[in-house]
């Protein structure tokens, strides 16, 4: 079976990590999670790397959580959710101390945990038919996990209203409120690309590394207070009623009992 997350080095000493479980659109289940941490690990421990380019391979980037198993850990102990939780609030984490300059490209469907993934990247390239949304709340559960990463990159204003009405919007809408710094055309991915890992690598590599601990020095680091918080509201989320009846009608393409009688003659 072909792993679910891709690594390599290349020439240039770029490390290249790629979600690849195409045929749900990239949706991260834990083994996929657990990978991404361990392939962070290893580039934190190779000093020879001087950047990380994230991609995903197929239609999307990523469209989140993988629902089925979502849904398949809701028999989970309180503990046992808590520490399913605490692996992508880890992955978040690492992505986002990682020393070296972080690229990532996204197309399709960018949702969730995709867009966290985003939040935690240095510099954020889209192509212009890509289409982000927070649907969490419409599944009974609210974009915890993320929201310090996502907050500080699109600010509580805009959070206010994607976060409460899971509505989808578009790269252009992405581009206007600082969650990616880019809006190209597919056909231009390679150019594009090329042109902001020519600055990177034209970069000290002690300088670069130093940047980015400059940045979170003044801006302040994410503590571990804050990433606990978020852990505990998503994993007790996750156990609710509300959450199993919005994740079920999600997969049946049904509309949740909580939904309006609007929402349902919609």
């Amino acid at each position: 079976m072909e792993d679910k997350v891709l690594f390599s080095i290349d020439q240039d000493n770029i490390a290249r990590i790629t979600l690849n479980r195409p045929s749900v659109h990239n949706a991260l289940d834990q083994d996929m999670i657990l990978a991404l941490i361990n392939h962070l690990k290893e580039i934190r421990e190779n000093p020879s790397l001087k950047a990380l380019i994230l991609e995903g391979s197929g239609e999307s980037f990523c469209a989140g959580a993988d629902l089925f198993w979502m849904k398949g850990s809701s028999n989970l102990t309180d503990r046992e959710s808590f520490e399913e939780a605490r692996t992508l609030a880890l992955m978040l984490y690492f992505l986002d101390t990682l020393p070296i300059p972080t690229l990532c490209y996204v197309q399709g469907a960018v949702m969730g945990g995709g867009i966290g993934i985003v939040a935690c990247s240095d510099i954020a390239l889209s192509d212009s038919k890509a289409n982000f949304g927070f649907s969490e709340v419409k599944l009974g559960l609210v974009p915890a996990i993320i929201s310090p990463y996502v907050l500080r990159t699109i600010g509580p204003r805009y959070a206010r209203r994607y976060f409460l009405t899971g509505e989808v919007f578009n790269a252009s809408k992405a581009f206007s409120i600082g969650l990616v710094h880019e809006v190209i055309d597919s056909k231009n991915k390679k150019d594009e690309m090329d042109v902001f890992i020519r600055h990177l690598l034209s970069g000290g590599p002690t300088a670069l590394i130093q940047a980015k601990k400059l940045i979170r020095l003044v801006s302040g680091d994410i503590s571990e207070d804050l990433r606990l918080t978020t852990i505990e509201l998503f994993a007790s989320l996750r156990h609710s009623e509300e959450c199993e009846q919005g994740i079920k009608a999600f997969l049946d393409k049904t509309t949740p009992p909580w939904a309006s009688q609007r929402i349902r003659d919609d």
